[in-house]
């Protein structure tokens, strides 16, 4: 019993500084101790993410049906724990929380006998809910923002206050549930912080100062590190998507080689889902507009009109998607992975916790209860990701109003009857909004004002605009698609004849 407790008071202790200072800073290159090897393969930290996989790859499995078959006693607390050490129990409890996790999904698993597995995990050593916490944080990385409430109220589960009964039982309990509560609460929260309207910037200098800052830390690295993210996401809170969707795209602007601009545009894209919605908002009505009237031949010229252009489409067409599918998330490094491609997983796992533990077990909300609501959402059908990309019938605000403010400034920038800037932006914007959205766009190209192509062909050259791109703005299915498109391509026709014809 000494023995254990000093082994979770010096691990407790340990994952605490390491949270403190970064395992960079505390550990060694060389190090091959238990501690250090579960920190590199299965601890997360802030800024460096651990894939669910790899960790479940380390897991061992007569181990994991072991723990499974000790903790899914009602008696486990009171009987020998199996005969894993603790070390090899930190490091098979992945498995053992993803068997549950699925088994729980799917049914085959109640809510109380959930909650009994992960009590008897607490009560053994305050350190197995530390590393059970960091393998749901790496899980809630991987999977869709619909299927986030299980795992985060598995890890509401650890957080639940013990008895005075079980408090009494174990040596130091009280200072040892300290030590493991700050460590769970800080993981939990970097994955998955609390919503919060205010910024969390604590800074004497100007929002445009600390935006230089954190975007020279941004082009020195070449990507987006994780920080970085924290305190754009600050300073979007702090200063509003008009404000950083405008420094975003002055960054852009300044970049004077095509591949500098494609890098910088990639960024600038990634950095507008901190909330696509207001930033698609912000570039389209408060931005760019501004931008190609004050600056038209000066550096919004090719190839920054491309760029621009293409960051516009982009970000339409992602918040078409927001909007038909899921709602977007947040920053986040790793690519959502598909319930479709893992049912083969889902049923071994399932099968195996019916093997283990038996499915005798009686429904039950005592977990619901005292977890606040643990019921959550089933899982989704395979065929739901393919929601994503289903294609809106109409837009809803504020995209919008945002594309219809956009098409009505396009009309002023081709009123003339000269060639500018502004008026190849316009067709480099329905070009690429044709070519990039396919389907997807087309409720989008239903508000195109009626004389915009027409008014475009009459200041374009006609060999920029082809058959196939006019054909393609209306909904030829039809009668009014088919007249538009029928009067633009035969404007375009008696335009080519002109330009071509011998003059006598």
């Amino acid at each position: 019993v000494t023995r254990s407790t000093l082994f979770d008071v010096s691990f407790l202790m340990l994952t605490s500084i390491v949270q403190t200072y970064g395992s960079d800073v505390v550990l060694s290159d060389r190090g091959d101790s238990f501690f250090e090897k579960w920190v590199r393969e299965c601890m997360v930290e802030r800024n460096k993410l651990k894939n669910p996989r790899q960790i479940l790859a380390l897991c061992d499995d007569s181990m994991v049906d072991e723990l499974l078959l000790s903790l899914s006693k009602p008696e486990a607390a009171q009987l020998k724990p199996c005969s894993l050490s603790w070390q090899e129990t930190c490091l098979n409890l992945p498995g053992v929380l993803h068997h549950v996790l699925i088994a729980w999904e799917q049914e085959t698993l109640s809510s109380a006998d959930v909650k009994n597995i992960l009590d008897n995990i607490k009560r053994r050593l305050f350190s197995f809910s530390v590393c059970a916490t960091s393998f749901l944080c790496a899980y809630m990385y991987s999977v869709r923002e619909t299927e986030l409430l299980k795992p985060l109220n598995m890890i509401q589960q650890f957080l639940a206050p013990l008895t005075s009964e079980e408090l009494s039982s174990q040596e130091y309990a009280k200072e040892r549930l300290a030590l493991s509560y700050p460590i769970i609460r800080k993981m939990q929260h970097d994955v998955h912080p609390a919503p919060s309207t205010k910024s969390r910037l604590i800074s004497h200098s100007p929002l445009i100062e600390q935006f230089r800052e954190v975007w020279k830390t941004v082009a020195e690295a070449g990507h987006l590190p994780v920080r970085a993210v924290q305190t754009l996401e600050s300073l979007l809170l702090a200063g509003g998507a008009a404000w950083l969707t405008t420094q975003l795209v002055e960054q852009l602007l300044t970049c004077k080689y095509i591949r500098d601009m494609s890098k910088t545009m990639d960024i600038v894209f990634a950095v507008m889902h901190l909330d696509i919605e207001k930033g698609t908002e912000a570039l389209l009505q408060y931005v760019v507009p501004p931008l190609m009237l004050r600056r038209q031949g000066e550096d919004i010229n090719e190839p920054q009109s491309l760029v621009l252009a293409r960051l516009c489409v982009y970000c339409v067409i992602s918040c078409l998607e927001t909007r038909s599918g899921v709602a977007s998330s947040s920053f986040s490094g790793l690519k959502k992975r598909s319930r479709s491609n893992d049912e083969e997983d889902q049923a071994t796992n399932v099968a195996k916790v019916r093997k283990v533990i038996g499915d005798g077990s009686e429904n039950s909300n005592d977990f619901t209860d005292n977890a606040g609501g643990l019921a959550g959402p089933r899982l989704a059908s395979p065929s739901s990701s393919t929601e994503l990309r289903a294609t809106p019938q109409t837009l809803k605000e504020p995209l919008q109003s945002s594309i219809q403010h956009i098409f009505s400034v396009f009309v002023q920038f081709v009123s003339g009857d000269e060639l500018s800037p502004k008026a190849v932006f316009v067709y480099q914007f329905i070009s690429l909004l044709v070519e990039c959205g396919g389907e997807r766009v087309a409720p989008v190209l239903r508000l195109l004002p009626a004389n915009l192509v027409q008014q475009l062909l009459k200041v374009l050259p006609t060999e920029d605009i082809r058959v196939g791109l006019i054909s393609r703005l209306y909904d030829l299915h039809v009668q009014g698609g088919r007249q538009a498109a029928v009067a633009d391509l035969c404007l375009w026709r008696n335009m080519q004849m002109a330009r071509h014809s011998i003059h006598l």
